[in-house]
């Protein structure tokens, strides 16, 4: 099983109690922010995945490809349900996740966006992976993982700019 397979299985599992929680939109939403998360917090990627922008946020690369690969290869069951009026494919594991390959903070980043993210709607989801970076690139187009160090940039507030002028009329500079 390759490892995208893997992180993608282990998801789908933690949601065995109530696969109906995890539909397709959610899945790649959980997964853009398991790799995002794991590249802030360790300058690595979690998976070789890259991302383009839809309408609904980032989704993996040939997610339907890799997912349709999973359930011919007999890893997870995809089903049909309605949500909120709306057809959703939802997942279910049929064999429990093999982590063994995995480091301890791989799971942990994991674990702590999936329960993060539990009770979020694929809505939700979609609106709160529409930042300023998704916003900024064009319709499938790929949406680096790196990105996630734009977070870090903030645009200056009133106490900065403030601040700042204070700073140039004290050196003679305004």
């Amino acid at each position: 099983m390759e490892r995208i397979e893997k992180i993608i299985n282990y998801i789908i599992y933690c949601f065995r109690d109530e696969p109906t929680k995890l539909g397709k939109v959610k899945l790649a939403k959980i997964l853009w922010s398991c790799e995002r998360e794991f590249m802030y917090k360790t300058h690595k990627r979690l998976s070789n995945l890259e991302f383009i922008k839809l309408n609904n946020g980032p989704v993996p690369k040939k997610y339907n490809k890799i997912l349709d690969d999973m359930v011919l290869k007999g890893i997870i069951h995809s089903f049909n349900t309605i949500k909120f009026d709306k057809k959703q494919t939802s997942f279910y594991s049929l064999i429990e996740p093999d982590m063994n390959d995995f480091q301890a903070i791989e799971i942990s980043i994991i674990d702590s966006v999936v329960y993060s993210l539990w009770d979020k709607s694929a809505s939700e989801l979609s609106n709160m992976s529409h930042d300023s970076f998704w916003e900024s690139t064009n319709m499938g187009d790929v949406m680096p993982v790196e990105s996630v160090f734009m977070r870090d940039i903030q645009e200056p507030d009133e106490n900065d700019i403030a601040w700042a002028m204070q700073t140039l009329k004290e050196k003679g500079l305004e």
